[in-house]
């Protein structure tokens, strides 16, 4: 175990003070994944209600993402990254003053809308820190460090879920002032940036439509992601709501449960998974790691109250994210130019975020209308052809970018 994370060393100091504070900003997520269960069992929403808030969210979110992604390409990423931290805490300790109600709700809501502006900075950062040599790597850890946070973050919020909800709100807000301290202190205003190896990275002029125009193929891949959205999304809300109807008052320390149980399997996995499919090519990596999400979720209609086959099912699910995560965050930074990685990633993230809580819907109204049993259904009906796209895109997506299929840095299988 120990040689495999050294394969994380030789990385930039920026990265690793990037690393750090997703980690102690993660340790401080504590209401997200009980969002569905704080609107559900606190404030009395039925599925589709819940569904309709996650909507209106991300309907919300346009905008914010947009101007985020936009930001992040004309102005200093650190810079940004600090003022929409300083936003977000604000909003979240005032949430934690107030008492729980849809107003304290739409207020975590809005600090959670700068939180999101941040993540093309985030990205774009990273990705001009690491040439694509070393990408793989420093998102590996990247997505290891949040899990580490997320590790404890879901257990104190289940254990803090019926009487001290609102010290998660404090504690969400705290985390995230930390961060911003250390990238205060460690990061530099203007670091150097790596070399750029990749000619698909090459700066370019013009708006993203002339960039896409000229990478048509980039538009099924969004397609695929909206549809992939829709699939990992139930892992926060169809699977806590069955949790919530099949054990009642323990479903939200149950859940918390699943939940840390992913974080430790992604702490224990992602080194081995890392090292075992850098040679492999970024979709090769997709498409397993959707086929391993597809059957830990869906497996869940199987189930009644057998604890150990959710316990089970969390650790597939978990090793499918694994390998979906290592592929999905270097795969789009390879293949657009440095000018315009702030808007593609924040457009990207639209319309994945707007899918998934479109889906959300849908599988609402499902539940509804007879059970969280034909919500599975719908899913594994979706995967289905997700997978099957996926298998049709992978030929596409060696023709059109076959520079990085012949470059020694991993990308070498043929389709």
């Amino acid at each position: 175990m120990k040689k495999l994370f050294q394969m994380y060393g030789g990385l930039r100091r920026e990265i690793y003070i990037l690393c750090f504070g997703r980690f102690v900003t993660a340790m401080g997520s504590l209401i997200w994944p009980m969002l569905t269960l704080i609107l559900k069992s606190k404030l009395d929403f039925d599925a589709e209600g819940v569904a309709l808030w996650f909507l209106v969210f991300s309907v919300l979110q346009l905008p914010f993402s947009l101007l985020g992604g936009r930001l992040t390409d004309a102005y200093n990423k650190r810079d940004l990254i600090l003022l929409f931290d300083l936003i977000s805490v604000g909003l979240y300790l005032v949430t934690a003053c107030l008492p729980l109600s849809t107003v304290s709700i739409v207020i975590y809501f809005a600090g959670s809308l700068f939180q999101g502006m941040e993540w093309p900075a985030y990205d774009a950062l990273i990705a001009e820190l690491t040439s694509d040599h070393d990408r793989e790597k420093a998102y590996s850890l990247q997505y290891l460090a949040s899990n580490l946070g997320v590790v404890f973050a879901p257990t104190i919020g289940g254990l803090l879920f019926n009487n001290y909800l609102w010290l998660s709100f404090l504690i969400s807000g705290l985390a995230v002032l930390s961060s911003t301290v250390l990238i205060f202190l460690y990061i530099p205003k203007e670091p150097e940036k790596a070399k750029i190896t990749n000619a698909y990275e090459s700066k370019e002029s013009g708006s993203v439509l002339q960039v896409l125009k000229t990478r048509k193929i980039l538009l099924v891949y969004l397609l695929i992601s909206c549809i992939s959205a829709v699939v990992y999304a139930q892992f926060n809300y169809l699977l806590p709501i069955q949790m919530d109807e099949v054990f009642l008052t323990q479903g939200a320390v149950l859940f918390g449960m699943l939940t840390s149980i992913n974080g430790f399997v992604v702490i224990l996995c992602t080194p081995l998974l890392t090292q075992l499919t850098l040679k492999w090519a970024d979709l090769d990596r997709i498409r397993l790691g959707t086929l391993l999400e597809l059957l830990g979720l869906c497996a869940h209609f199987f189930f009644g109250r057998v604890l150990v086959l959710y316990i089970v099912s969390m650790v597939v699910f978990t090793l499918g994210e694994i390998l979906n995560t290592l592929g999905t965050s270097p795969y789009i930074s390879k293949r657009i130019p440095a000018t315009h990685r702030g808007r593609v990633v924040s457009v990207s993230g639209i319309f994945t975020t707007l899918a998934s809580s479109l889906g959300n819907a849908v599988v609402g109204g499902i539940i509804v209308r007879w059970s969280f049993r034909q919500g599975w259904i719908f899913v594994a009906v979706i995967g289905a052809v997700l997978m099957l796209l996926l298998r049709f895109y992978r030929a596409m997506d060696a023709k059109r970018f076959c520079l990085l299929y012949a470059q020694p840095d991993g990308n070498r299988e043929e389709p």
